[in-house]
């Protein structure tokens, strides 16, 4: 048996607590704006973002496949994931982004207002690092991704992302 096979889990009902990124299970298109670590520029591109089910359906993972225009004008592929597991003792998730890139952040994930969900954490750099889910509903929510220049006194925007749940076809 693979990894793919061991590593993913069918949940048709999350446990108790698992439903606040349980909501998010399925394949997401997503309008992506951010901006350039280089230029400071504001970009954008798009994503498929996807989230399952795994560690026998303890844990939700996602996998985000990023296209941006390249510096020649044509698509380029970056991707992503982020790991989330359930601590029921405290009542709120561990979370871990990474990257191929060897880009990492680790969070704190708990609910937030409204529905949504807060996210909070360090760079490895030590930056922190606020990242949001809003407006959530069962078809479409906004990402968003704050980083503090001043160890979380001010806030600044650094990205946007507006996801629509995929429809089977």
């Amino acid at each position: 048996m693979g990894l793919i096979e061991v590593l993913g889990a069918s949940v048709t009902e999350p446990r108790a607590g698992l439903e606040l990124y349980g909501r998010l299970v399925g394949a997401w298109d997503v309008n992506n704006r951010y901006r350039s670590l280089d230029s400071g520029e504001w970009t954008t591109g798009t994503a498929v973002w996807t989230f399952g089910w795994v560690l026998d359906g303890l844990a939700v993972q996602d996998v985000m496949w990023f296209t941006d225009r390249g510096a020649d004008g044509y698509p380029v592929r970056r991707t992503g994931s982020t790991m989330r597991l359930y601590d029921p003792g405290a009542g709120l998730w561990h979370v871990v982004w990474f990257s191929p890139r060897g880009h990492t952040v680790t969070l704190t994930g708990r609910p937030g207002p409204d529905g949504g969900i807060e996210q909070e954490g360090r760079r490895l750099d030590g930056t922190p690092v606020r990242w949001t889910f809003e407006d959530v509903t069962a078809e479409s929510f906004r990402w968003l991704g704050y980083t503090s220049p001043d160890d979380g006194t001010t806030w600044d925007l650094e990205q946007e992302m507006l996801a629509r749940r995929r429809t089977a076809g």
